[in-house]
């Protein structure tokens, strides 16, 4: 069926039928400022209690969150330790819940070492659930298990939308239900933008739908890059399933919580940001928010909350050329620049600082300050040093507070109209590129893979591929995950050694040859990314594919039957707390379901018998000497 119209409205429903949701992203947690000085921050732990403290004040029925739970893949003992002492103090407890939850949890939960929805463990208490998916930086990277394992085997987080293909997605909704209200929580975890976009151009994406509720709020959260910064390495906002009602938008950090209408798909999308500055760009600048979602039957609302224990950041831009820069003609025109810089800092930005002063008593005092300066002529630029030193104990981050940029013949607007190109400019200002020069081939991974397409350069990589080399750089890159280089050449070396044991070579020549042969191989499936894939899927997953709906304005292919996952709620055993009523406990309504019978296969983890990196070299080596013999 197709979905009712949407009203964000303020007019007042019964709470009985109203779920209300807190709504965060890209949270960062062991994320720090000051680690060039040596120095930790707690800064995302401090603002992760406000907005647990804000689930307990609004009284929600459960916190969604968008991926990015933790700042690195690997995070240290102690941000895991933090975060688990934050969601014991505040999500455990003997309130009631309201919620039911109707979904076959061994479909949802199928990548969990226990399958079920935490509030209905016997062996939890707790008071407020928490779902989530998975982002960029709590990745599981090259292995199967990740951050969010962790805190899902413990009971403290409900981990969904955590994809075991890659070569077919299959969406199964989590159905909620409060009252007359039903919601279908659909999560789909980080996916590298490019592998995505290409399964969203080939239909491989597929979400199921409930037959048996007329009425269902679908709501979508996912974890991917929204603005365009080349092509195929977004998500269009406009080319998701129409049958969508929200869109909860992780990844990016700039604050657009306020829900925004997609005219030509008819759906909404609400963008919280990150509840803390990761980078120094414009768009972290704005106020932080989280949201309350209040969904009653087919209508919502939206209460956007400012975060009040957000480090204080101003970001400001500066044309030289346009500023009456005081000069003395006996001294170098740099000095005269830095003068006027330190002036404008103390006059303008730190008062702005000091206006986002909340007043709250756990707030940082200490701002964060970035001043993107342009200049025309090398002589402007004065050493950053100086200014470090100064604001060295007035400042989070001395170290750069200011930017040097080379202005080019482009008025103001055009320079600071769009805070997207922030990060294009930095890499243009480290490698010397100019603005308009930001194709793929300007991209280390670009040139990387440029650079072996060339006919004199192909056979220079023979054991590891450019696909392989090039996702551990951005694993290593953008997710600090420093095995990940490690990983592949492990998992790509022994792959091939493996296969050289089951052919029959007799000459160093035929082993070189043959070594050629498998990358050749290798290569041709990667372009379905099934030789990667195995890298991630370490251990062996089995799923259920089900029979879905095609509304996902994505195919002109025929419409499938609407389906979820058979609930089997109703043979769970009783939970001892009277407390708990019946809410969400042995009482769900059944929804049938058509299944079509299928596995997903596990790759298994394979001991090797060395893990050295010359173990391909002493394999040829010992194949030469028995040629010899």
């Amino acid at each position: 069926m197709s979905s009712m119209p949407i009203n964000n409205t303020n007019e007042k429903t019964n709470p009985d039928d109203s779920i209300k949701i807190l709504i965060a992203t890209d949270i960062h947690l062991g994320f720090e400022y000051n680690k060039k000085r040596g120095q930790q921050s707690e800064d995302s732990f401090i603002t992760f209690e406000e907005i647990l403290q804000y689930g307990k004040e609004y009284e929600v029925d459960f916190i969604l969150l968008g991926g990015d739970l933790f700042h690195d893949t690997k995070p240290s003992q102690t941000a895991i330790l933090r975060c688990m002492e934050l969601l014991r103090k505040y999500c455990l407890g003997t309130k009631e819940i309201k919620i039911q939850f109707l979904s076959d949890p061994e479909v949802i939960f199928r990548h969990c070492a226990y399958k079920t929805v935490n509030y209905e463990d016997p062996n939890l208490n707790i008071s407020m659930p928490i779902f989530s998916i998975h982002g960029n930086h709590d990745d599981p990277s090259f292995g199967a298990i990740g951050s969010m394992d962790l805190l899902s085997v413990s009971g403290l987080i409900n981990y969904f939308g955590k994809w075991t293909d890659l070569t077919k997605i299959n969406i199964p909704p989590l159905i909620i239900k409060k009252g007359e209200t039903h919601i279908a929580l659909y999560g789909l975890s980080y996916i590298n933008d490019q592998r995505l976009s290409r399964l969203l151009r080939d239909f491989k994406i597929d979400m199921l739908r409930p037959t048996e509720i007329t009425d269902c709020f679908n709501i979508f959260v996912l974890h991917q890059n929204r603005a365009k910064h080349d092509e195929y390495t977004y998500i269009p906002q406009n080319k998701l399933p129409k049958f969508l009602n929200l869109i909860i938008w992780g990844h990016e950090h700039e604050c657009r919580i306020t829900p925004e209408f997609i005219p030509d798909v008819e759906y909404f999308i609400s963008q919280p940001g990150s509840s803390i500055a990761t980078s120094l760009c414009e768009g972290e600048s704005k106020p932080k928010h989280i949201g309350i979602l209040t969904v009653n039957k087919m209508k919502f609302k939206l209460q956007k909350l400012k975060l009040q224990t957000v480090r204080p950041f101003i970001f400001d831009n500066l044309i030289l050329k346009d500023e009456e820069i005081p000069k003395n003609y006996a001294e170098r025109l740099s000095e005269s620049v830095f003068k006027f810089i330190d002036n404008y800092i103390q006059n303008e930005l730190m008062p702005k600082a000091a206006l986002q002063l909340s007043g709250h008593p756990k707030q940082p005092i200490l701002p964060l300050l970035r001043l993107r300066i342009f200049y025309n002529s090398d002589e402007e630029i004065f050493d950053e040093i100086k200014l470090t030193q100064k604001y060295c104990d007035e400042v989070a981050n001395p170290m750069d507070i200011v930017i040097f940029r080379k202005q080019k013949n482009v008025n103001k607007k055009s320079n600071f109209s769009n805070s997207l190109e922030d990060d294009f400019e930095d890499i243009a200002q480290v490698f010397n590129f100019d603005d308009d020069e930001k194709n793929w081939n300007k991209t280390v991974q670009g040139g990387i893979k440029k650079h072996f397409s060339l006919k004199e350069n192909k056979d220079k990589l023979t054991v590891l591929t450019v696909n392989g080399l090039n996702e551990a750089l951005n694993r290593f890159v953008n997710m600090a995950d420093l095995d990940a280089f490690k990983g592949i050449v492990n998992h790509q070396m022994n792959k091939t050694i493996t296969h050289l044991e089951t052919c029959e070579v007799d000459t160093s020549e035929s082993i070189r040859n043959e070594i050629k042969n498998i990358r050749d191989k290798r290569i041709e499936e990667e372009k379905e990314d099934t030789m990667i894939q195995t890298v991630f899927n370490n251990v062996k997953n089995q799923a259920e594919c089900f029979e879905i709906d095609s509304d996902i304005n994505l195919s002109d292919e025929d419409e499938k039957k609407n389906m979820i996952p058979k609930t089997k709620r109703g043979e769970r055993s009783t939970r001892g707390r009277s407390s708990r009523g019946d809410y969400g406990r042995n009482k769900t309504k059944e929804i049938t379901a058509k299944k079509i019978s299928s596995k997903i296969d596990g790759i298994e983890k394979r001991k090797t018998k060395k893990q050295d990196q010359n173990i391909l070299e002493n394999y040829m080596e010992s194949k030469k000497n028995k040629i010899k013999i």
